[in-house]
C-alpha cells in the first residue's frame, strides 16, 4: 500500500532467484530522490580475489551496456525459471543453452537459446554477445588503457570459462 512495502519486499526478494526489482525507498521529503531499481542477485562467491573483481567488473559493465544501448533482454518469466532449472544441472556453464532474446538477424526479437559462450562472445544473427558490447561501450567512454587491460584479463577469464578452456569452480 501507500504506506508500507513490506509485503512487496517479501514478495520480491522470494520471487526471482537471480535479479530483483525494488521500489524506491521511504525518505524524508527534502532528501534525495531514489527512483525504482533492479539489482542483480547472480554473484557467487569465487575462490580467488581476481575471480570475484572479474565478475563483479561483469554485472556493472553489463548493466552499463543494458542502459547505454537501451538494450531490451526481456524474455518470459517462464523461460527464466527454465534457464534456472538448466543453470542447476553438472556442467551447465559449457553444456546447456539458455533462453536470451535475439537481437540481430531474422531472429532479432524472439527468443532464442544460447550457450553461455554465445550470450558472452557472441552468435552470428542471433546476438552480437555481452563482451564485445562491452568493449563498445569502453571505447565509446574512452576508457583508458591501463584499466582497459585490466578488463580485457577479467573478460578473457569468463570467455574461457564459458567455452570451456578454464574449469568453473563448479
Amino acid at each position: 500500500d501507500e504506506e508500507e512495502t513490506d509485503h512487496w519486499e517479501n514478495l520480491q526478494s522470494t520471487n526471482w532467484q537471480t535479479v530483483r526489482w525494488k521500489p524506491p525507498p521511504k525518505g524524508k521529503p527534502c532528501g534525495p530522490h531514489v527512483g525504482w531499481r533492479v539489482e542483480f542477485r547472480s554473484m557467487e562467491v569465487q575462490l580467488t580475489d581476481f575471480e570475484n573483481a572479474a565478475l563483479t567488473v561483469f554485472v556493472v559493465l553489463a548493466s552499463r551496456v543494458i542502459l547505454a544501448f537501451d538494450l531490451n533482454l526481456y524474455i518470459p518469466l517462464s523461460k527464466v525459471d527454465e534457464n534456472m532449472q538448466r543453470a542447476h544441472l553438472r556442467g551447465a556453464a559449457t553444456e546447456q543453452k539458455f533462453f536470451f532474446r535475439a537481437m540481430e538477424g531474422p531472429k532479432k526479437g524472439t527468443v532464442v537459446e544460447l550457450t553461455i559462450h554465445e550470450i558472452l562472445a557472441g552468435k552470428e544473427e542471433a546476438f552480437p554477445g555481452l563482451v564485445p558490447m562491452i568493449f563498445a561501450y569502453l571505447d565509446q567512454i574512452n576508457c583508458d588503457s591501463e584499466a582497459l587491460g585490466r578488463i580485457r584479463s577479467y573478460m578473457d577469464l569468463l570467455l574461457r570459462r564459458a567455452s570451456g578452456e578454464v574449469l568453473t569452480p563448479a
